[in-house]
This record gives C-alpha cells, sequence and structure tokens, in this order.
C-alpha cells in the first residue's frame, strides 16, 4: 500500500479554462503543471496505490492517476489541498491516512490549514475526520518560506497522528526588560508574512478511524 502526492488525479480540472494540466519539465527534471496556486485549478490530493501480490505490482505502477481512488473524496476537498501524508494499518486492518487539509472553512483562500485522517476497510472507500481543533496559520519561520515536514502517524486500535502545529505565537524577550533592575518579561512580535510570528510546535492526537459509513 502507498499513499502518495498528486496533482494529477480523479480532480484534476484539466478541462476548464482555469484549469490543471500538465506542462512539461523543469530545468531540474521535475513535472510543471499550468494552474498552480490558481485557485480553483490545481489541487494536491492523495492517492492510493495497492498491491495484491506482496508488492511485486501496484495498481499504481502504469495506471492513468485520474482513475485511482483518492484518500480525500469530500467535495469540499475536490478543490482544496492535501499534503504530506502518512499511512498505517490499525491491528485489525483498517487504513488510516493523515494528511494536511484545507478543506476546512477558508484554508484554501488564507493560507491557513488543517489536519485530517482518512479511514478504509477495503482500499476504495474513504470517510475523512478532522483531527485540529481549529486552522493553523501560515508559518512565519523563515519569513514562511519554511515549513518543516514533520509528520507521522501510527495506528494500533485508533490513530495517532502527529503534525508540525503553527498556532502557538513565537515569544520574545519584551524591548526593555531582562536588563539590571528590570525583570525579563516576554512579548509577541510581527513576522514579514504576518501580524503576529508563529512557532513550529509537534502536536499529536488519538482518533478513531473513520469509517466509510460515516
Amino acid at each position: 500500500m502507498v499513499a502518495f502526492g498528486s496533482y494529477i488525479g480523479p480532480h484534476s480540472n484539466e478541462t476548464r479554462s482555469n484549469s490543471c494540466s500538465p506542462a512539461g519539465l523543469s530545468v531540474f527534471g521535475t513535472n510543471l503543471y499550468t494552474g498552480v496556486k490558481t485557485l480553483g485549478a490545481c489541487k494536491n490530493d492523495v492517492l492510493v496505490s495497492v498491491s495484491y501480490n506482496g508488492g511485486a505490482s501496484f495498481t499504481g505502477t502504469s495506471a492513468d492517476p485520474r482513475m485511482l481512488t483518492s484518500a480525500a473524496p469530500r467535495p469540499a476537498q475536490a478543490a482544496a489541498d492535501q499534503w504530506w501524508q502518512w499511512l498505517a494499518f490499525t491491528k485489525g486492518g483498517k487504513l488510516a491516512i493523515s494528511y494536511y487539509d484545507r478543506q476546512y472553512g477558508t484554508d484554501e483562500v488564507t493560507g491557513f490549514s488543517d489536519f485530517s485522517v482518512s479511514g478504509s476497510s477495503d482500499f476504495t472507500h474513504f470517510a475523512v475526520r478532522r483531527v485540529t481543533s481549529s486552522s493553523l496559520p501560515p508559518p512565519t519561520q523563515f519569513s514562511g518560506t519554511f515549513w518543516g515536514d514533520y509528520t507521522g502517524l501510527a495506528a494500533l486500535d485508533q490513530a495517532h497522528p502527529i503534525w508540525s502545529d503553527t498556532r502557538a505565537p513565537d515569544l520574545f524577550l519584551c524591548p526593555g526588560t531582562g536588563a539590571p533592575g528590570v525583570p525579563p518579561a516576554v512579548c509577541t512580535a510581527p513576522a514579514p508574512n504576518a501580524a503576529v510570528a508563529n512557532d513550529q510546535e509537534i502536536y499529536t492526537d488519538s482518533t478513531g478511524v473513520p469509517s466509510f459509513s460515516e
């Protein structure tokens, strides 16, 4: 079982004027697409490739990615990004996939993010559960150009995802404090890409793996 990210999949918008379509290769040999960072065009999907012969071959080895199963099947996810996925099985054989998800609220417009877990018993039909209780603001480290890809997933009876959370404000020594006769105090501060700089902290939670009937 493999889960991988792809702009081209069952939710591609290649036939629209505001489209997502392959556009050759970059000078580094990586794929280029028309419509990246265009609202309603390219969206990163989490696709599932399955092996039924012990890893000798996978359903996604030669199949068109447009025909593969998406682990993010909700209508709201069809036009929103999902990425940095991890996969695990419960001891009962249920598949769980965790990932960042912009289907909630105005995430896809504002650049905020959430974290979700998808679950399946047949590797074809997926249900989705939101893990984060509120959306994460865009990271401010290095002026917003870096977000540590610190995600992971373990599963036993439940799913136990971890992710890099940006909801905590970054704290700085307040100007004029921490000097002789002036006790130190902590303050927040702006960042080049946000009114308040934030930290990237590892969060985790435990959640039941959702069922397709939910």
